[in-house]
């Protein structure tokens, strides 16, 4: 297994990730702007067992995906410097949904979803604001988003993100502080240190869900963390 994560998390969460598998730091670079620059969820899109990848992403993480045998796809279009170039791939794939804002969805992506029912949000950052469970409900920092996912009659739970850390930003979104994998949910940071922790530990807990906080500190968006196999 390879684990995806933005090299400027906390030492600590990046040991507490390395006790379970490789370990790629998304280096910095200037394809994006500097808060989002190593945030995995910027540069590939997870899509069942392989990844779609902006074709202008670092170097060094195509190379790791090759070395550790993760199929991918390059996408058409390159991330740019400004929005919305920078979110062409911040979409969430789920059993049977695309969600992403359509306009700017990169057409690879689009195809390769072609037989899922495809979820419009205006919030181009899909995947830094949305979590999907392993029961199939979600978690958002967006009421955009929220809205939405309930139109379709799904199960989904707001929370605020106004106190989620995020390099030059005011503030971060939650989803990019989360991860799911093998009914663990993965927290760059400490549920103490957030002001909806007590709700969402409890939510996770009722999800039957364990709960792994990777150092204990403020949550912190990075982009989340990719787990691949």
């Amino acid at each position: 297994m390879l684990i995806i994560i933005d090299s400027r998390i906390p030492e600590e969460a990046i040991k507490s990730l390395q006790k379970l598998a490789s370990v790629f730091l998304m280096p910095k670079n200037d394809i994006v702007y500097e808060s989002i620059q190593c945030h995995p969820d910027i540069f590939i899109m997870q899509m069942g067992h392989f990844v779609i990848m902006a074709p202008n992403a670092p170097q060094e993480l195509k190379k790791t995906l090759k070395a550790n045998n993760i199929p991918f796809l390059r996408g058409k279009t390159n991330l740019g410097k400004r929005y919305p170039e920078t979110a062409l791939y911040n979409a969430l794939f789920t059993k049977n949904y695309i969600i992403h804002k359509k306009e700017i969805t990169d057409s690879c992506i689009v195809h390769q979803g072609q037989k899922k029912i495809f979820l419009n949000v205006n919030q181009a950052y899909t995947r830094c604001n949305l979590l999907e469970l392993p029961d199939g409900s979600f978690i958002t920092s967006d009421k955009g988003i929220e809205k939405t996912l309930k139109v379709a009659q799904l199960e989904v739970y707001y929370f605020n993100s106004e106190d989620v850390e995020l390099i030059g930003q005011k503030h971060g979104f939650l989803a990019g502080a989360l991860s799911v994998y093998q009914n663990t949910i993965y927290i760059i940071g400490a549920l103490s240190h957030y002001t909806e922790g007590q709700r969402l530990k409890e939510l996770i807990q009722s999800k039957k869900m364990n709960i792994k906080e990777l150092y204990k500190g403020p949550l912190i968006d990075g982009g989340g963390i990719f787990f691949l196999s």
